[in-house]
């Protein structure tokens, strides 16, 4: 099972969460989300992000390894959302520009 589902199963479990009422609270059909399982293939971003707004976290607090909870002013939502439009080139750009401006390079990074 792909981590994307593990995770899934694993917010479910932490809410009392069924897959029907997952569904539920995603305003889809239960099928849908049933054959996520079945197929045991990674969810889209899109089906992903649905997920997170009816749990109540944010992408980075889904991906968390570590427990971590993130929390992300509005400029730095307003960020993340910008980049996420941007090809990859674009992405590296916007990058290297961040870093110019910052004190720290990324060599500096710790």
């Amino acid at each position: 099972m792909s981590y994307e589902l593990e995770r899934i199963e694993e917010l479910c479990r932490e809410r009392g969460w069924s897959h029907y009422r997952l569904a539920r609270e995603m305003d889809t059909s239960p099928n849908n989300i049933g054959n996520l399982f079945r197929r045991t293939t990674v969810p889209s971003i899109p089906t992903i992000r649905r997920i997170c707004e009816v749990m109540g976290i944010t992408m980075a607090q889904f991906y968390s390894t570590d427990g971590e909870q993130i929390t992300l002013n509005p400029q730095q939502r307003r960020m993340l959302e910008l980049y996420d439009h941007l090809d990859q080139t674009s992405k590296l750009r916007a990058e290297a520009y961040m870093e110019g401006l910052s004190a720290k390079g990324p060599a500096d990074q710790t």
